[in-house]
């Protein structure tokens, strides 16, 4: 370890494991006291086992998904760079419109939330009034 912040990461870590270890040997401690040790885990096991059984039909679909998720991942990284080129392209666009004293908007702007509604200006109001 070479720096503070070397130190300070490997002590994090440390701490976690033995808290996580902690965690777990008390579970242990608690259901062995119990008058029925692990009765509960068993139950919750046949229900499981039983629901599973009698739904064939939702595990292969679950297990379905299971196998898909890699591909849809696959999918999501192959599309990165295409968004990539798309979020240059939108700045680039705006950088060159802005030297012109022009903003361009593709009319989605998560920042802003009109929920009284949008205001409108002052010359809008007046053309409305006129009317």
């Amino acid at each position: 370890m070479n720096t503070l912040y070397d130190y300070l990461t490997h002590i994090k870590g440390v701490e976690y494991l033995i808290s996580v270890a902690f965690i777990a040997v008390y579970i242990v401690y608690a259901e062995v006291l119990k008058p029925k040790p692990f009765k509960t885990l068993k139950e919750g096991g046949r229900e499981d086992l039983e629901f599973v059984k009698s739904h064939r039909d939702a595990a292969r679909t679950t297990i379905k998904r299971i196998v898909a998720a890699p591909f849809i991942g696959l999918g999501y990284i192959v599309m990165l760079p295409f968004a990539f080129a798309f979020a240059v392209g939108a700045a680039a666009l705006n950088g060159v419109l802005g030297l012109a004293g022009r903003s361009a908007s593709f009319g989605w702007r998560p920042t802003e939330a009109y929920l009284a509604g949008k205001k409108k200006k002052k010359e809008e109001k007046k053309e409305d009034e006129t009317k």
